[in-house]
This record gives structure tokens, sequence and C-alpha cells, in this order.
């Protein structure tokens, strides 16, 4: 069955069983075989094994823009100390930490992802993104975040507009707009940083954020 399409690609929808979500009463054998929409002969290795997982039904769902696939603040964030899972399924991660992950539309906060320069392991942005998940914007910072918490871009999903955070680690000029100048400190508020790819904000979209690993010391 043709799947070498980009996700998301709405012109293949009808061909291609990459391009979107299967709705009920789907039909699979819609999709053209080989590797084009028109079909052809083309072969592949074939598929050896699957792993899937399903969030419980009414608490996860398609959407638009920052709204869709969206997971609620559960339990299980609670019980990692999560108080803002900005979307992201919670999993324990580390040494009494967690990772937030989302694979459709990524991670966001206020209507904005986060820059996909400077979000490695060990950058500001990254820790400064985890103290945000565990105490909420404006919280009290009580357990400072470890090198150990780094961000991953999410490949494949729309590009969304983001926090800026691509400035250099430590550069105190642009403390007040970038998320990567230097760690947060209690009753931070992330509105102040600018949007885009510059402190000045701009249009610039990047890709989503799809996972953030996060430790506290």
């Amino acid at each position: 069955w043709y799947g070498n399409c980009r996700k998301g690609d709405s012109r293949k929808a009808s061909c291609c069983s990459n391009a979107e979500l299967l709705k009920s009463g789907f039909d699979w054998t819609k999709f053209a075989k080989g590797n084009s929409c028109g079909g052809d002969a083309d072969k592949d290795m074939v598929l050896g094994d699957l792993e899937c997982e399903f969030a419980p039904a009414g608490s996860y769902a398609a959407g638009a823009w920052p709204k869709g696939w969206c997971y609620p603040l559960d339990s299980v964030c609670k019980g990692l100390g999560v108080k803002d899972n900005m979307c992201g399924e919670c999993k324990a991660f580390g040494s009494g930490g967690f990772e937030l992950r989302e694979n459709a539309m990524g991670i966001r906060f206020a209507g904005a992802s986060f820059d996909d320069n400077q979000i490695g392991k060990g950058s500001y942005q990254a820790m400064n993104i985890c103290i945000l998940a565990k105490y909420g914007n404006g919280g009290t910072i009580t357990d400072a975040p470890t090198s150990n918490c780094g961000g991953f871009s999410l490949s494949g999903a729309a590009k969304q507009v983001h926090w800026y955070g691509n400035c250099n680690r430590g550069d105190s000029s642009q403390a007040s707009c970038c998320s990567n100048a230097e760690l947060l400190s209690s009753g931070f508020d992330w509105n102040k940083f600018s949007k885009g790819n510059s402190c000045g904000g701009d249009a610039d979209t990047d890709r989503v954020l799809g996972k953030i690993q996060c430790e506290f010391q």
C-alpha cells in the first residue's frame, strides 16, 4: 500500500496512507498500491513489527492548531509534579523527572510552539521549558533544572509560530525577549518573550517541539 507521502499532504489523502489520519467508516482499499498515487508495480520490504498506543476516548482528539491533539493534565502528570503539560503526554524520565511528548502538533504554550534552535540537552531554553511545565507560568521555583533537560523538534508536522529562543546561552542583553538567554526566576512571566526569530518579534515559523525531557536537582 502506498504510504510514501508527507504527513499532512491533503492532496494525497485519497491515495496515500500517510497523508491524513483515518476517520470513522474509512475504506483502506481506497489507497493506491506501489509508490505513486496512480499505482504501480513497486515492491518494498514487508512490515515485520508495528507498535501502537491509544489515548482514552474523549481525552485527546484531532483539531486545528493550537488546541487540537492536546493531552489533558491528568493524574499521571500531576503525580510527576507537572503543573502545565502544554498538551504533552506525561511519562517518567531520569531520576525523578518527567517527559512531555506530543507527536501531531507538538508541545505548545499560549498558542505558540518553541524555537527549534538552541533546544538541545543542557540549553537554557530546554531548562526553562521544564521550569514552565513543573511550576506553571509565574510559579515559585524550588528545585533547579539539571543539564539533562533537553528538547527534540518534530519532523513532518506543520511549522508554527514559536517563542524566540535562538540566542546565545548567557546573553543577558536578550534576557527580556529570548528564552535561551538566562534561567528563569520565581514569578517569571513566559509571555514576556518575543515570538519569531528576533527580539523585536516577527512572523518566523519553526518545526514544533515534539518532546521535552526534564530533570531537577
